[in-house]
């Protein structure tokens, strides 16, 4: 499926999580009433964490871009062992 191209201007919420002891930002970027992109930040800068929640957001960002779903990332992440329970 062809990329879906984003307006210029968008909505944004940013809420702040922590997850297994780490504290971090989600941003979600909406078009069309739709979560369009994923902002995962988390850990030090130049730390591996961040380095791994930043590429965690960009690949949920380019699955979102060519149709995947929101929900199905959500239920993927719930088979790993991570629940909406567990984000604080």
């Amino acid at each position: 499926m062809a990329q879906v191209r984003l307006p210029r201007q968008r909505s944004s919420e940013t809420v702040s999580v922590s997850v297994g002891g780490y504290g971090g930002r989600v941003t979600m970027a909406r078009a069309d009433g739709r979560v369009r992109e994923v902002f995962l930040t988390a850990g030090g800068h130049g730390s591996t964490v961040a380095g791994l929640a930043e590429a965690v957001g960009t690949a949920i960002s380019l699955g979102l871009a060519r149709g995947a779903r929101l929900e199905d990332y959500r239920a993927a992440l719930e088979l790993l062992g991570l629940r909406d329970d567990m984000i604080n």
